[in-house]
Order: structure tokens, then C-alpha cells, then sequence
């Protein structure tokens, strides 16, 4: 891959994989243009992506169909200037003006590229991501690692305004914060969203609890009886526990089902009201009740779930301890996530446990989702993992960790992932950090690994335990 086209693929917004640290990848982009300033206006594709509107608009001097013509990734000039995301290295670069001058050369406000889903786990099927798509970011990642254009309002507005289908399929279909979804729906709102395209959001707005999207799209008429992953919107307001929408759904029209006894008991949880049950219904719950309950960002609803006895630890392909550090300090629910991660720590949760897609610990959710106060939090009071401490940097964590948990220090990271793990996974805590170079950690671990020593050497010898049986044993002829 040539320089510019690196420099193309590492700015602009991507959802081949929704798991990469796409902050880093922008920020190697900015770096890229800081060592060699000549990017910005390399070719119209890169002009574009840097926001150089002189250099765009000499080009298309040069040759008038550039303005569609695909580059790298197959991306049309204005798809790279939607989906940019690296900082300007000239404060007077625009990725706005850049897009407003190739609409008026003639550029498709419908331009597109095919990618997968931006939750691969999902579906693979390749879908229809346009600039209008690229503007609003978020997806399975979140808005850290997926952000918004800076002027996506406005860029919006233009786009549509010049054609574009405010029915975007993929735009309407990737969920961001409760912010930004809001301003996208009122946008594509007053740009003509027919009722038939908002039966997915709808539904996405009922699951997050966004009280706010969902009373939008019912003023403006949204199909309350399109199933959505199998389900009417009613129900998934049910099965959250969100019963105000539920009940706001009721009034709009939508269907109902009837809930059987333990759906009831669930819907009741999930909304922190506890009921009369028996130990045969709670046998029948679904094992993971405390970390639905954590989605709901309810913690009246964890505090049940936790009460009724449910494990805090249950590995869904993640913890409850994972699915709140991801979630940040407010939720949908308008509570306190902080209060959720310690009710479950006080209970019993474990900030060691890796989940086995990405071996990432609660810390390094949070982290991932750029939560840093509750990253902070968490390496702080936490009984974290001694990789974690050695990850983040936190050397002064590692007494305590020791003192609680000796064996930590040769411990290999292949011990404590919950996957089968690889041949690279067996490097213990002092191996990790000799690969990274980290010095201080390094010395840190051998002064540790000293200590430990000196203790066995200086440490009386322990009798032998008498057993009856083994001396027997020996003493017996038979011997």
C-alpha cells in the first residue's frame, strides 16, 4: 500500500472491524501529515480526506471527473472527505467546504461504499455505507473510536438538501449515543424520513431505553407492529424492563402480547420491582440476570438480580462488570454507572475475568470505550489483574496485587483468559514487559521476584504433617 493510500484508510472512519482502536489510527494519521505535509495535497483523495479545499479545487481544475472517480478502498472523493477524521494540520482545511465544493462540481450525494456489518458478529452480509452514513459515526465500538464529523449537522443538512436519501438504511440502522441519535432522527425527520424506514429505529431506541427517540419517532407516526430481532417494539420494552415506554408504545397503538409467568418475573427484574417467586421459577431464569440487569442501567435492578442470588461472574461472551465499564457514567436509565460497577464489585464481581473474543478485562472495556473516569476508578480501588497494571502503566498497583495475590507474579497470561490459549499467551508478567521494554516494570518484577525469594530462604522449615496412614504404610512389611 502506497503512502497516500495508508494515509486515506488510516484518517477516514472504518467499520471493517469494529474493534480496532480506531482513536489510534487517527491520531497515526495526523502524525503522518505532520511528517510529510505533501499528503494534503498528494492526489484529490487525499486532498479531501485532509480537508485542503485549493488543492481539491485544482485538481478538479485538471480534470472535472475526479469528482467521482474512486481511489483508495474504491472511495469517491467525497466519501473520504465524509468520513475523514484526522485533525487539520492547516487550521484553514475544511472536510466541510471540501464536500460542499463536490457537490456543487456534481458529485452523488448517494455515493456508497459495500462493506460488512459494523458488528461482524451479526451479520456479514455487505451493506451500503454512504457519506450521509459516515457522518453521524458510532456502532458496536462507540462514539470514542467511531466519533461524529465535526459538523455532521451541517454536512447533513447539505447532503440531503443536494439529494440524499434521508432513508438510508445503514445511517438509520447504526446506534450512537442518545445525543447524537436524537439529532440525526430530527434531521433526517425534517428532511422527509418516511414512517415505513422508522420501524428499526424505533425498535433500537426502544432496546436503549432513549425515552426521548422513541416519543420522536411515535409523534411522527412510526409502525409500532414491525418485528425487530424477532420481536414487537412492545416487547423489547418489556423484556428491558423500560415500562414508561411500554406503556407510551400502549397509547401509540402497538401490539401486545401476553407474558407468561417467568417472562412477567424477568420484565419485573429487569425494571428493579421485586415479586413473589418460587425456587422453581427462579430455576428457570436465564443465568445471566444480573448482567441483563446491568444493560438496563438500572441499579435497583442489579441490586435484585444480585439479592435473588444470581452470579455477578457469569460469562456471557462478557460479565456485568464489562457491560457497565463500556456504558460510562450515565446511561439510558439516567443512572450512575459508577454506583453499578461498585454494588457489583461489593458483591462479589471480579475485575480479572477476560472475556475470550478480545481477552479484555472490565479496565480494559473501559478503556477501549474511552470511559477514563471509570477506567481511572476501577485502577484505582480495583482488585485488578497484574497484566492490567502492568498495561496501564499503574507499577504502583503492584505491591497490593502481590500481597493479595502471591502466585500473580509468575503467573502466564495464558492462566488467566478464558479462551484455549495460544502458544504466544505463556509469557508470565516479567516476559511481557522485557517484550515491551518497559524498564521501570522490569525492575519493579525482578525487585519483587527478590523479595519473594529472600521470604522462602529466610522462612523456618515447615514440620511434615503426621499421617497415620502413610506411616503405616512405610512401617508395613508389605513395604
Amino acid at each position: 500500500m502506497t503512502l497516500t493510500d495508508q494515509f486515506v484508510s488510516t484518517a477516514c472512519l472504518c467499520y471493517d472491524d469494529p474493534h480496532f482502536d480506531h482513536r489510534s489510527f487517527h491520531a497515526k494519521a495526523f502524525t503522518m501529515l505532520q511528517q510529510n505535509p505533501w499528503l494534503a495535497h498528494a492526489d484529490i483523495w487525499c486532498a479531501a480526506t485532509a480537508g485542503n479545499l485549493a488543492a481539491v479545487t485544482g485538481f478538479l481544475r485538471q480534470d472535472e471527473h475526479l469528482v467521482s472517480k474512486p481511489g483508495p478502498n474504491g472511495w469517491s472523493p467525497l466519501l473520504c472527505a465524509c468520513y475523514s477524521r484526522v485533525q487539520p494540520l492547516d487550521p484553514s482545511h475544511s472536510t466541510f467546504q471540501v464536500a460542499g465544493l463536490l457537490l456543487d462540481r456534481g458529485a452523488d450525494p448517494n455515493t456508497f461504499t459495500m462493506k460488512g456489518n459494523c458488528d461482524q458478529r451479526l451479520d456479514q452480509t455487505p451493506h451500503r455505507y454512504t457519506a450521509l452514513t459516515g457522518l453521524f459515526g458510532g456502532g458496536p465500538c462507540g462514539m470514542a473510536n467511531h466519533p461524529s464529523h465535526p459538523r455532521w449537522r451541517d454536512l447533513a443538512d447539505l447532503l440531503l438538501t443536494r439529494g440524499a436519501d434521508p432513508a438510508d438504511q445503514q445511517a438509520l440502522r447504526i446506534t450512537q449515543d442518545r445525543e447524537t441519535t436524537y439529532g440525526k432522527l430530527e434531521i433526517l425527520l425534517r428532511h422527509g424520513l418516511p414512517p415505513a424506514a422508522m420501524g428499526h429505529p424505533l425498535s433500537s431506541a426502544v432496546l436503549a431505553g432513549d425515552v426521548r427517540s422513541v416519543r420522536l419517532l411515535l409523534a411522527h407516526q412510526a409502525p409500532t407492529g414491525e418485528p425487530f430481532r424477532g420481536k414487537l417494539p412492545w416487547r423489547h420494552a418489556m423484556d428491558r424492563g423500560h415500562l414508561d415506554i411500554a406503556r407510551m408504545l400502549e397509547q401509540a397503538g402497538a401490539p401486545v402480547t401476553q407474558l407468561d409467568e417467568l417472562e412477567h418475573f424477568i420484565s419485573m427484574c429487569m425494571a428493579g420491582i421485586k415479586i413473589d417467586c418460587t425456587p422453581e421459577l427462579l430455576s428457570r431464569a436465564p443465568r445471566q440476570l444480573v448482567l441483563m440487569a446491568s444493560g438496563t442501567g438500572r441499579r435497583e435492578a442489579v441490586e435484585l438480580a444480585l439479592d435473588l442470588g444470581f452470579d455477578p461472574n457469569y460469562l456471557d461472551e462478557v460479565t456485568a462488570l464489562h457491560a457497565s465499564a463500556a456504558s460510562g457514567k450515565e446511561n439510558a436509565a439516567g443512572g450512575n454507572q459508577q454506583g453499578i460497577m461498585r454494588l457489583l464489585l461489593s458483591r462479589g464481581g471480579s475485575l480479572t475475568i477476560r472475556e475470550p473474543f478480545y481477552d479484555g478485562t472490565p479496565v480494559g472495556w473501559a478503556d477501549f470505550f474511552d470511559q477514563r473516569s471509570m477506567r481511572d476508578m476501577l485502577l484505582d480501588e480495583g482488585d485488578i489483574c497484574l497484566f492490567d497494571a502492568l498495561d496501564f502503566n499503574r507499577l504502583d498497583r503492584i505491591p497490593d496485587i502481590l500481597q493479595r495475590d502471591p502466585a500473580a507474579l509468575n503467573r502466564p497470561f495464558a492462566q488467566c483468559l478464558s479462551r484455549e490459549p495460544q502458544p504466544e499467551d505463556w509469557q508470565t508478567p516479567l516476559q511481557r514487559m522485557e517484550k515491551q521494554g518497559n524498564a521501570e516494570a522490569i525492575r519493579i518484577l525482578f525487585a519483587s521476584l527478590k523479595d519473594a525469594a529472600d521470604t522462602l530462604l529466610t522462612r523456618p522449615p515447615t514440620p511434615p504433617i503426621f499421617n497415620p496412614k502413610e506411616h503405616c504404610r512405610i512401617l508395613s512389611p508389605a513395604s
